[in-house]
């Protein structure tokens, strides 16, 4: 079998590592549902367990034929109910249990990055959150605009400084090969052993997760797109990747990005649930390998990961603050890449694991103040509550 044809079908979700149709983001069909819930547990379907009984699968034409003659030999003529069904409450989030799973995580991602906005292009771009307020079906809503982050691209130099790392990696292929053909998709699985995440007992962890994910994605896409950066088979052909150079540009490392971003984001979601002896140390040095077996792989420069952790800490800290977590609270971040030279990536230029929180690392990562004014996200905030109610309290 290829590389190719095994990174095709890696965790379940072919092509979801290009994740087409994820730019337009509302309708994300398959993503929000996202076929195995960002793989996790490899189950695929799992979060809308389609097909287990039938239960919100299709029917196949020779079921929908059985139950066209069984409802002629049984239905009789039409009755009318008494009373039109009253309607179900308005815009209410507790409605949300009563959906299909892709349908209620299509409507809680549109209400998460419909208040996501990314500008700028060339040498700098920026994400932003939009509050809005007020407004009704007949007059527009007050806005504003909050920045987030901000990343600024290396320079052509650095680049190439950075191929030489790249390169020397490569003497990791032959360990780290397994690893890297399966997180080629979705890398999130390698979460799972840490917290013993299970599909009939986590149901809504993994919808939160398969939500951040595909919000995570949503974002550092279009980074890619307005930073437009080469990868490192354009600076060396010795590079010569383990795997396919995906199709877009590599800075920030989507993988990076994700893989920071859900790290965090647990570590949010179970602050005052029993926790595990390092388990917060476990999560954030997952997030470091999966980025780092990216640089191995070939296909990354060390500088697109930090550009990723610094983009993937801050959406953890925007969702979860969102969601209405204890104690968290979105800061502005930059990370700029001029001048970075040869420099390396490791998760302690990134992470503080003695305060359990993201840092600054010189001119390359500097973090400001709180983001003031970022209302609650009620959707989400509904789904991180059914979430940590699957989790023991300490």
């Amino acid at each position: 079998m290829s590389i190719a044809s095994t990174s095709a079908g890696v965790a379940g979700v072919a092509g979801v590592a290009g994740v087409a149709g994820v730019a337009g983001v509302a309708g994300v069909a398959g993503v929000a549902g996202v076929a195995g819930v960002a793989g996790v547990a490899g189950v695929a379907g799992v979060a809308g367990v389609a097909g287990v009984a039938g239960v919100g699968g299709g029917y196949s034409p020779g079921m929908s034929g059985s139950i066209l003659t069984s409802r002629d030999g049984i239905a009789g003529p039409y009755e009318a109910l008494a009373n039109a069904p009253t309607q179900m409450p308005a815009n209410d989030v507790a409605t949300l249990s009563e959906w299909g799973t892709t349908e209620r995580l299509n409507m809680i991602l549109g209400e998460v990055v419909g208040s996501i906005g990314v500008t700028g292009s060339g040498e700098s771009c920026a994400a932003f959150h939009l509050e809005t307020s007020g407004g009704d079906a007949d007059t527009p809503p007050g806005t504003e605009y909050k920045r987030l982050v901000k990343l600024t691209r290396p320079s052509p130099d650095d680049f190439l400084a950075q191929t030489a790392v790249v390169h020397n990696y490569a003497d990791l292929r032959v360990d780290r090969a397994a690893e890297i053909f399966n997180q080629v998709g979705y890398a999130m699985t390698f979460f799972q052993p840490i917290l013993g995440l299970r599909a009939g007992i986590h149901k809504y962890t993994l919808e939160l997760i398969g939500v951040v994910q595909a919000a995570t994605i949503s974002t550092e896409m279009q980074f890619k797109q307005r930073l437009a950066c080469l990868r490192p088979d354009r600076f060396s052909a010795q590079m010569m990747p383990l795997i396919p150079t995906p199709g877009h540009g590599a800075l920030p490392s989507g993988h990076a990005t994700e893989s920071h971003c859900v790290a965090r984001l647990l570590i949010h979601l179970l602050k005052g649930k029993a926790a595990l002896p390092k388990q917060s140390e476990l999560l954030m040095a997952t997030a470091a390998r999966i980025t780092v077996n990216r640089t191995v792989a070939g296909v990354h420069f060390p500088a697109d990961n930090f550009a990723g952790a610094t983009l993937g800490f801050t959406l953890a800290d925007y969702l979860a603050q969102r969601a209405g977590a204890n104690g968290a609270a979105v800061s502005e971040a930059e990370f700029n890449g001029v001048g970075i030279g040869d420099e390396d990536y490791h998760l302690s230029k990134v992470y503080d694991l003695a305060a359990d929180a993201p840092k600054a690392h010189g001119t390359l990562i500097t973090r400001g103040a709180a983001v003031a004014g970022v209302s609650p996200a009620p959707m989400l905030s509904w789904l991180w509550s059914e979430a940590r109610k699957e989790w023991a309290d300490a």
